[in-house]
């Protein structure tokens, strides 16, 4: 991972404190340049969390702090849990679905996460 950004900052009390707002035990949480963790993460846990940070780029910052809550939101109305419809995020899919690969973020294209906005119809992996 031999970017500037995102920027890791271990040990963090924040996804502890925002894992009691969360459906989710939140273990590190990305929020623009930056990554909170409640440890140190392992490269696969900094492939999906830089990932995120793709996505953040990507939007603005502004466009993923709006699109995120609302993809859950949807989610979470046509499902009726909250862990699931974080789950079925299309940012989160592209995420949890590419963190095992070493060379994905060498390969990424823009917007990869787009593909899987066929979760927000119903249709799910």
């Amino acid at each position: 991972m031999g970017s500037r950004f995102p920027v890791f900052i271990d040990y963090s009390k924040l996804p502890a404190f925002l894992s009691k707002l969360s459906p989710i035990n939140i273990y590190a949480i990305s929020l623009g340049l930056f990554v909170f963790c409640r440890e140190v993460l392992s490269d696969r846990g900094k492939r999906h969390e830089t990932i995120h940070f793709r996505q953040w780029m990507e939007l603005l910052l502004v466009g993923f702090l709006l699109l995120y809550p609302l993809f859950w939101l949807i989610l979470l109305i046509r499902h009726r849990d909250g862990a699931k419809a974080y789950r079925l995020i299309p940012f989160e899919m592209e995420a949890y679905g590419n963190e095992d690969d070493e060379d994905y973020l060498d390969d990424r294209p823009w917007y990869g996460w787009v593909k899987y906005m066929r979760t927000l119809k119903g249709a799910e992996e």
